[in-house]
């Protein structure tokens, strides 16, 4: 269990010291978040935009092509589609049609598969448990308050950006 205590702010502060290096904090996490990811990926053998689908499959459920395509900001029915393909070849993921409509297709994870990528994840789990032991129940709601309002900020700044390819610069 880590012995650190988290790190308060005094009344009378420099908040844009503060706000500064709270940013360069969030962009260093998500930095590595991406490596972490990426490294991780790597050892499965998949693409990240794959562990990412898996992950979103493993949170949500069975979703149609288009909802995942959705969720994870993949532009094309194509690159869906490819994604797909290569997870159902390495048998993380079958394909089944909808009953009630048959031009849709819901994309199933297959838990037994999935299982082998959590090892991977289980050392940060348990740093991360341990790192939260140091903060009051207070700090943590608002840890999730302010994760919860960053996720629905992302959602909305991807929303606003342009959609267009390289090629169209």
């Amino acid at each position: 269990m880590s012995t650190q205590r988290p790190v308060t702010a005094r009344a009378g502060g420099h908040r844009p010291e503060l706000l500064a290096k709270l940013q360069r904090a969030a962009q260093t996490s998500t930095t590595d978040g991406i490596l972490f990811h990426q490294a991780v990926a790597d050892r499965v053998g998949l693409h990240v935009t794959d562990l990412r689908c898996l992950n979103v499959l493993a949170q949500a459920g069975p979703l149609t092509a288009g909802e995942l395509g959705q969720r994870l900001g993949l532009g094309t029915t194509g690159a869906v589609t490819r994604m797909v393909d290569r997870l159902e070849r390495a048998s993380y993921v079958r394909r089944e049609v909808d009953p009630r409509d048959r031009r849709r297709v819901i994309i199933h994870p297959l838990p037994e598969r999935l299982a082998t990528i959590a090892p991977h994840y289980q050392g940060m789990a348990t740093a991360w448990t341990d790192l939260l032991a140091a903060y009051s129940d207070e700090q943590l709601a608002l840890f999730v308050d302010l994760f919860d309002r960053m996720h629905q900020l992302s959602q909305q700044q991807l929303a606003s950006l342009p959609h267009h390819t390289p090629s169209d610069a």
